[in-house]
């Protein structure tokens, strides 16, 4: 059994030779690049081998006047989350869930926090939930 040969031989053998390259393969300066044809108007009609175009996503920039900060979005000025986001906070709504509601009113104090558990509390500018309640 022959032991391998040695990192340095197999080092300067590499630097000497340069990267691999397979035998039957064009050099770099070999290689042709195919030229599209002009489109001819008067060809039969079939696929296109064109790909259609995509059309461009809208990006909004704003600047916070008071800090300076710069937002990028892709929602528009009057978007209702952006309308939140311009005003500086949501509009908080509370609804009380039926359940929590008769459970205020028939076990009185104990209640209450039934009432408290079965509330949503929501966005009343974009909709948002700001918060489900523990019974949601």
């Amino acid at each position: 059994m022959q032991a391998p040969p040695s990192y340095d031989d197999t080092m300067k053998a590499a630097v000497a030779s340069g990267p691999f390259v397979p035998d039957g393969t064009a050099r770099a300066d070999q290689v042709k690049v195919p030229v599209m044809p002009e489109a001819n108007p008067y060809s039969p009609a079939g696929p296109s081998s064109r790909t259609p175009l995509m059309p461009s996503t809208t990006v909004y920039n704003y600047v916070n006047p008071q800090t300076g900060e710069h937002i990028v979005s892709l929602l528009p000025p009057d978007h209702p989350q952006m309308e939140c986001l311009q005003r500086g906070g949501h509009s908080p709504s509370t609804r009380f869930g039926i359940l929590g509601v008769l459970a205020a009113i028939v076990w009185f104090p104990f209640g209450i926090a039934c009432c408290l558990l079965d509330r949503r509390v929501k966005c009343a500018r974009c909709g948002m939930t700001l918060d489900e309640g523990l019974c949601a």
